[in-house]
């Protein structure tokens, strides 16, 4: 049903996540040790692989990470599925908590490829969070506008069996 608040946020939540694949979720950059004004390594984690660019050499190196790619597909088809199920509000709760924890693990992921993969540790000069990082946020907190209404919307319900 799509007058209903909460499928505007879900199809906005849709939104965020598949935006998602389109910009970089962060960026680490290591500078020169003679100049510092000039980087020598670029690392930039997408949601689907990590790019590794090593300036000094020239040579890029790809990571794929399928796990968060993974995770972020399931939570668009959750919140998807969560539209068509309207008319069971309890089954959407919990599909809704079940997409929060998702989008949590997502998260969690991204912080532990930044600040504790093997791979990127060394790299401790630079670090900033990109667009996309904070469209996670956004989708986690669009998440929790609906699963409030869904909420508020059963309670309604409840109530108006209780006065029959």
């Amino acid at each position: 049903m799509i007058q209903r608040i909460q499928t505007l946020f879900l199809i906005l939540l849709i939104g965020c996540n598949i935006s998602t694949f389109c910009f970089p979720l962060w960026q680490k950059i290591e500078f020169d040790l003679e100049n510092k004004n000039e980087a020598s390594k670029i690392v930039t984690g997408y949601i689907y692989e990590i790019v590794n660019d090593d300036l000094t050499t020239n040579e890029t190196i790809l990571i794929r990470s399928f796990h968060i790619n993974i995770l972020l597909v399931i939570s668009i088809l959750l919140a998807i599925y969560s539209i068509f199920k309207y008319n069971n509000r309890l089954t959407q709760i919990k599909i809704g908590t079940l997409n929060s924890i998702l989008l949590s693990g997502i998260i969690f992921s991204v912080l532990y490829d930044v600040f504790y993969n093997i791979k990127f540790i060394e790299i401790n000069d630079q670090t900033s969070f990109l667009f996309s990082f904070y469209l996670i946020f956004l989708a986690m907190f669009l998440n929790f506008l609906s699963n409030r209404f869904i909420r508020k919307d059963e309670l309604l319900v409840s109530e108006s069996n209780r006065i029959r």
